[in-house]
């Protein structure tokens, strides 16, 4: 991908042609972010040159989005090209950046002064989580020590969901609306992401999603167990177990120390309430809790009909989450549709 840049008044304008993705965000991101950090403050990504746009790009506009809103400035973006535009769509960022068919326009929307942000930080602690784990703990019911009751299929889904959007934001796979694909097999140190990448190695052709997903999900217990196994050894959950009438045995799994699953729900709580722009990791985190029904307990019934619109709006931003969103809704249609009584 080549970035020209102009200037036109105080913006500076960026116009970006070939691809936008895994092999090309990284440098597209660093430049963008040294401008910002260089007092650039009205900036303008020109599309219309861009002829790919994956879920590694959408992450790049994210990342900047928000550095350069809590700088006091504003990004626009202009005449995306029509397949760079459908994306921008399914992910909804005319929710979040303004997307103008002319630069002029733009120039005219960043020229209007911004308030500087400062949002208040979140305490965080020294425990590294993977966004699956933080899904657990997002669906652990930390008062009785069990896993919420749920509709059928969505733990296991948005687990997996959360292996794959955790591997996209190591830098190990890309997505679009209809593939996945490895970008590096290195692994990330984490043994059950590792397992992940290496299960996406086996099959040579480009597969969806959503096929990975029923890949995954076929393992659900397993996934399941070993997030849950990663939690005890960093020391989050512990174990307990109890035999009841000498036959079954139930697993609870009280926190030994609530602080994460404060940190987590508190994090976003605040960031859905606010109007401040997600990080991607929290992007993903929102889409698989809407989703899957994570993020109901967080809110007042009042609160929750105030932010309908904005839950929506944010978990729109991950194309993976988008796939996850798709699929459960396929398997809702068919479970609805064999529960049907048969016709007379």
């Amino acid at each position: 991908m080549t970035i020209n840049q102009r200037k036109e008044g105080n913006a500076t304008i960026l116009e970006l042609h070939g691809r936008l993705d895994a092999n090309s965000a990284q440098e597209a991101e660093q430049r963008l972010l040294t401008l910002i950090d260089g007092g650039a403050l009205q900036i303008v990504l020109d599309l219309s040159g861009l002829e790919y746009i994956s879920s590694a790009g959408l992450r790049v506009f994210l990342s900047v989005a928000k550095r350069i809103r809590h700088a006091g400035g504003k990004l626009a973006l202009v005449s995306p090209a029509p397949q760079v535009a459908q994306i921008l769509d399914v992910a909804g960022f005319a929710n979040i950046l303004p997307i103008t068919a002319m630069v002029s326009e733009a120039v005219s929307i960043c020229a209007t002064p911004a308030a500087v942000e400062t949002p208040e930080p979140v305490k965080m602690t020294d425990i590294k989580l993977t966004v699956a784990e933080e899904i657990y703990l997002l669906a652990l019911d930390d008062v009785r020590g069990v896993i919420k009751t749920l509709p059928d299929f969505t733990l296991e889904y948005s687990l997996a969901s959360a292996l794959l959007m955790e591997l996209e934001l190591c830098d190990r796979i890309d997505t679009d609306l209809t593939t996945l694909k490895v970008t590096s097999s290195a692994p990330t140190g984490e043994p059950l992401l590792d397992d992940t990448l290496l299960e996406l190695q086996k099959k040579t052709e480009l597969q969806t999603t959503s096929f990975w997903l029923e890949r995954l999900t076929s393992r659900e217990k397993h996934i399941e167990e070993r997030v849950l196994a990663q939690l005890i050894r960093k020391g989050i959950l512990k174990q307990e177990n109890r035999r009841i009438l000498w036959v079954f045995e139930i697993h609870r799994y009280p926190l030994m120390d609530d602080r994460e699953v404060k940190e987590v729900k508190m994090r976003l709580r605040e960031l859905i309430l606010g109007n401040d722009i997600p990080d991607a990791r929290d992007a993903v985190l929102i889409s698989l809790g809407n989703t899957c029904r994570l993020l109901e307990d967080l809110f007042t019934k009042e609160e929750k009909e105030r932010i309908h619109s904005r839950i929506a709006a944010l978990a729109r931003l991950d194309l993976v989450g988008y796939a996850l969103t798709n699929s459960i809704s396929e398997i809702e249609r068919k479970i609805a549709i064999t529960s049907l009584p048969p016709p007379m």
